[in-house]
Formats: C-alpha cells, sequence, structure tokens
C-alpha cells in the first residue's frame, strides 16, 4: 500500500498556494531543493504528474487538482487533531476582514465551528469592500482579508475561481430595458464587471440602488428595484440566481473572479494561522 508523507502534501499544497517553489520552502523553514524533491518523491509516489508550467504560473494537472483537494482537508484535520491534544491552548485575537457577501456566507458555518473548537480566540471582523480591506490591512488594521480580485495580490493565496452570476429577489423576476441594478459603489469589482458586460453587450441599462452591504442589498433586490451580481458561492438563500437556460432574461455572460486569503500582521500568529486554515479548507472545498 502506498503511504503519503503529510510534509510532502503540506509542500505541494504551498508551492500552489504561493506559487513558488522559494516562498513555500521560506513557510516551511526548508531549502528550495528540499521542497523540490518531495514534490519529485510524491510524484513517484503516485506515479503522476502534479504540476504543469504555463508561463510564470503553476497549474495543476488533473491528478494535482484530485490531490489538492484531498490535500488540503487532511492537512487541516491533521493539524485541529494534534491542536486538541496540545497542552498549550491556542490563544489570541485575530482581525478578520472580509466582504460582506461572505460574510453572510461563512459567519454562521465556519466562523461558528471555529470559536467552539478554539475557545481562547477571539474574532474581530470587520465587513467592506475588497479595495477597502487591502487598504486597512496596509495601514495594519487586519491579520487576515479575503478578497475578491481578478490579479492575485502579492502574497496571497488564491483559495477558490467562483463563477459570477446574475441574481434578483423574486423568482418571477424579469426586465425592460434599461435593466435596472442594484450595486456596491465605485470600486466594487462586481459592479465594475457588470457594467462591463453590459456596455460591452450594449444593453441599456440603469442604476437604481446603491449599497455598500449584502443586506442592504438583499432588501433592495427583494422589494423589486432590480439584478446585482455576485460570486455564485456567496448567494444568499433568500436570493435568486438567474440561470442561463431562461432565455427571456437575456443578461449577458460575467466570466470568473478568484478569490484569495491575504495574511498581514505578525507573522508568528498561532491564532491567524488556524484560522487561515480553517477557512482556506472550507472555500477550497466548496463547488460553484
Amino acid at each position: 500500500m502506498k503511504h503519503l508523507s503529510l510534509d510532502a502534501l503540506r509542500a505541494f499544497v504551498s508551492v500552489y498556494d504561493l506559487q513558488s517553489y522559494t516562498k513555500a520552502a521560506e513557510r516551511m523553514s526548508r531549502s528550495q531543493p528540499a521542497i523540490s524533491l518531495q514534490i519529485k518523491r510524491l510524484e513517484e509516489t503516485l506515479d503522476q504528474s502534479l504540476f504543469t508550467k504555463d508561463g510564470s504560473s503553476i497549474k495543476l494537472t488533473i491528478a494535482g487538482q484530485e490531490l489538492y483537494q484531498g490535500a488540503v482537508a487532511l492537512l487541516s484535520q491533521h493539524d485541529q487533531l494534534v491542536s486538541r491534544f496540545n497542552t498549550e491552548q491556542v490563544a489570541g485575537q485575530v482581525r478578520l476582514g472580509i466582504p460582506s457577501e461572505f460574510a453572510t456566507a461563512l459567519l454562521p458555518r465556519i466562523l461558528g465551528q471555529f470559536a467552539s473548537t478554539y475557545p481562547q480566540i477571539t474574532l474581530e471582523v470587520t465587513s467592506a469592500l475588497s479595495r477597502d480591506l487591502r487598504l486597512g490591512a496596509s495601514r495594519g488594521s487586519f491579520d487576515i482579508i479575503l478578497t475578491v480580485a481578478e490579479q492575485a495580490p502579492e502574497n496571497a493565496i488564491k483559495v477558490k475561481e467562483d463563477e459570477l452570476v446574475w441574481v434578483t429577489g423574486r423568482a418571477d423576476a424579469s426586465y425592460a430595458t434599461p435593466v435596472p441594478l442594484v450595486l456596491a459603489s465605485e470600486g466594487c469589482i462586481y459592479r465594475r464587471r457588470t457594467l462591463q458586460a453590459l456596455n460591452g453587450s450594449e444593453i441599456p441599462h440603469r442604476i437604481t440602488y446603491t449599497n455598500n452591504d449584502l443586506t442592504g442589498i438583499s432588501s433592495a433586490l427583494r422589494s423589486g428595484l432590480g439584478f446585482t451580481v455576485l460570486a455564485k458561492s456567496s448567494v444568499p438563500p433568500e436570493l435568486f440566481e438567474v440561470k442561463r437556460a431562461d432565455k427571456s432574461q437575456n443578461l449577458p455572460e460575467l466570466g470568473k473572479i478568484n478569490i484569495f486569503l491575504e495574511r498581514h500582521g505578525q507573522k508568528q500568529n498561532a491564532a491567524a494561522e488556524h484560522l487561515q486554515s480553517y477557512l482556506h479548507e472550507f472555500l477550497s472545498a466548496q463547488t460553484p
């Protein structure tokens, strides 16, 4: 029976997350050749290639994609199990910045589970646009931020690629041009992608309501004020995705968006490391 080294799996996940053998070596306090050797031995054990190069990017092969999903979950479970028997309880404060749409999806589940597992860790959560979260992080306001972006910010870990979808507040909603839009303010990536798609398709539109918080946007949609755009995994249950199969809703395709985790603040912060692992596992395991 083949056995997989947890260290090798951690090296594999780190190389892909950080898009660099050198940065993975720094994270694991190893040399770059040692990391390369671990990956080589992992590929030999599985008799599969795990990475392929695409310009400067490190991509996963089909086998690599399958291994990555399992490795993230396995390493997280391993770390959680070890922490339960750790004589020193992990304690401290973590300042998390998160877009409001993901706060709605994550707070009741992953953060509640995290709080029960690590009762000595205090969470301070702030919701804002990704642009404002990065600005706050640059000023030292956060330990971890979850952001959406088209290109990877420096030192960020890509945890998910998600589809952008049209969303409305009523199952039977329809529109006549100009398309009524409920959007966040200038600087929101969803807003920019929405307007680009409509302008590119030459579809008349107008903004009927502006709000940076998902609760306000959701209320406006359920009041019939129009349509918005969200990442598919963040659509709350009270809203309705406009399916592409519905030809009566001839809205343009929006493409995909990337979701990143970024570490800031003190590097030696065990509480932040544990929260980052929790968030990584949860988001990576979600299907679009």
